[in-house]
């Protein structure tokens, strides 16, 4: 298996096999047997004006409906106070915890 991602210039992640590289924490690992990488899910959130999340609009699969929705809502109601999150959904603990 060969997995190449980019999140964004400081999360890049290249899996061959059971190897696992990444720039962020823990930037060199051997995967279990059985692990399964996280799924992206892109969510509309809402930010306060400190920056912290003031809740979740809708989550989608796909960052292009995530910005249609954002752009949707900032054209119907005005609203500039919304970002687009990227979560990573895992199917088991033991995955979650490998990607920590």
């Amino acid at each position: 298996m060969f997995e190449f991602e980019i999140q964004d210039l400081r999360h890049i992640r290249l899996r061959i096999g059971r190897w696992h590289f990444r720039t962020w924490r823990s930037p060199f690992m051997k995967l279990p047997r059985g692990y399964r990488s996280p799924e992206a899910v892109y969510a509309v959130e809402w930010e306060d004006a400190e920056g912290n999340s003031g809740g979740q609009i809708g989550a989608f699969s796909s960052r292009q409906v995530a910005e249609a929705c954002r752009t949707q809502l900032v054209e119907v109601e005005g609203r500039t106070d919304l970002v687009i999150n990227l979560i990573p959904v895992h199917t088991q603990l033991e995955d979650w915890e490998f990607d920590r």
